[in-house]
């Protein structure tokens, strides 16, 4: 229970503490002091912590710097389970096989603690150069990280609920809610959209597996609300905000930045009244644009930033870190960052003579000269019009 409700409960026990006769004030004292070990207990609720990792490893680069990041984590204490947000590999350097999902997951839980895996775009729908259809490598996904309902692979005894219990959405097995110490924790598989539709082959299962988070939103808050739930963690591979910034700024100066990636406009609306009903700390985990970072993104149509909404972005590929997120439900606030640096993997130590040319393989390159045209090209139309408009004025003034 919250702080000022156990005070309050034990302020109610020591008023009901009767008097009287010495022996009766002495029974009745070790009635009271019975009640109020019994009030404390239930108001201790342990503490706990957890790792967040993602998008990782990705480049050549990282296949160094992988073994050092899974030490760390083995060597880390105390850890109750390992959220991956997605993106186990990069379909640009290693082929998208059954044999490479195991190998992860044979690491992962390796570590010893619970591993618990939201996919991400690079793990089925990116993988088209394997398959003309992404959903084959999603199915393979689900059998081999979620083969079980109710249950994570490799961790007996780590009971969940998984969405494939309801009838709307029964193939999404790999969204899941768990909860420890009175906070909710769930899962969901949200991928962002990869560019126009007419390129996108796996458009309409990206669409149902945002409508089916929007249905696990729901019941992630009716289970909080159920259970007065201290707070709420909803873990995803897609970043809903992948600009930072102050929300007047934007609307100012960029409003484009206001509604960046709208296909989760709809998701993000259902947030907003979730937030504010559940008045409680929430945090989004994330990965998708490999930039750690922890700000309150979430505002709402007036442009009021919800408060109890915090996001934290796990690091990504160059980066080979992790995060550790403490749960201490007591708190008013619940939720805590560290980051924690993987010593080895501290690349920007790395002499740039001593790179290799598969160092950073970032898809830019020659293209970037291509980006740079374009980005330039609306900067030399406005200034050819603007030419334009000064001679026809400076000619009619002449005539």
């Amino acid at each position: 229970m919250p702080p000022s409700q156990f005070l309050a409960r034990r302020q109610r026990v020591i008023d009901r503490c009767p008097g009287g006769a010495a022996r009766t004030r002495i029974q009745s004292l070790l009635v009271c002091l019975a009640l109020l070990l019994s009030v404390s207990s239930a108001h201790g609720a342990e503490p706990f912590e957890f790792a967040l990792v993602g998008d990782y490893p990705y480049f050549p680069r990282d296949d160094a710097g992988f073994p050092h990041l899974l030490a760390d984590l083995r060597d880390a204490p105390s850890l109750s389970w390992i959220v991956h947000v997605g993106d186990l590999h990069n379909p640009r350097a290693t082929d998208c096989t059954e044999s490479l999902y195991k190998e992860r997951l044979d690491l992962f839980t390796s570590l010893g603690p619970p591993f618990i895996l939201t996919p991400g775009d690079n793990d089925w729908s990116d993988c088209a150069a394997e398959s003309p259809d992404g959903t084959d490598f999603l199915a393979r996904v689900r059998r081999i990280f979620f083969p079980n309902v109710g249950g994570i692979e490799g961790a007996p005894g780590f009971f969940v609920r998984s969405q494939a219990a309801s009838t709307d959405f029964p193939e999404v097995i790999e969204n899941i809610i768990w909860e420890r110490e009175g906070v909710v924790f769930a899962t969901l598989h949200m991928i962002a959209f990869s560019g126009p539709a007419i390129f996108d082959d796996v458009r309409e299962d990206r669409l149902r597996l945002i409508d089916a988070g929007e249905a696990w939103l729901d019941e992630v808050f009716r289970v909080a609300g159920e259970t007065n739930a201290r707070g709420v963690f909803v873990a995803l591979q897609a970043d809903l905000w992948p600009t930072s910034g102050s929300v007047r700024y934007f609307e100012a100066l960029e409003p484009q930045h206001l509604n960046e990636r709208s296909e989760f406009t709809g998701f993000k609306q259902k947030l907003v009244a979730h937030a504010r009903a559940f008045k409680k700390p929430i945090v989004i985990g994330h990965g998708d644009t490999h930039l750690y970072r922890i700000d309150k993104p979430l505002h709402d149509e007036h442009l009021e930033t919800l408060q109890n909404v915090t996001r934290v972005e796990g690091f990504g590929s160059p980066d080979g870190h992790w995060v550790r997120v403490r749960v201490e439900p007591d708190r008013e606030e619940v939720f805590s960052f560290r980051q924690e640096w993987v010593p080895e993997n501290m690349y920007t130590l790395v002499p740039r003579e001593g790179r290799t040319d598969g160092y950073e393989d970032d898809l830019l390159g020659a293209r970037l000269y291509v980006i740079r045209i374009a980005q330039a090209v609306p900067k030399v139309l406005a200034l050819i019009g603007l030419v334009s408009v000064i001679r026809f004025i400076y000619r009619r003034v002449a005539a």
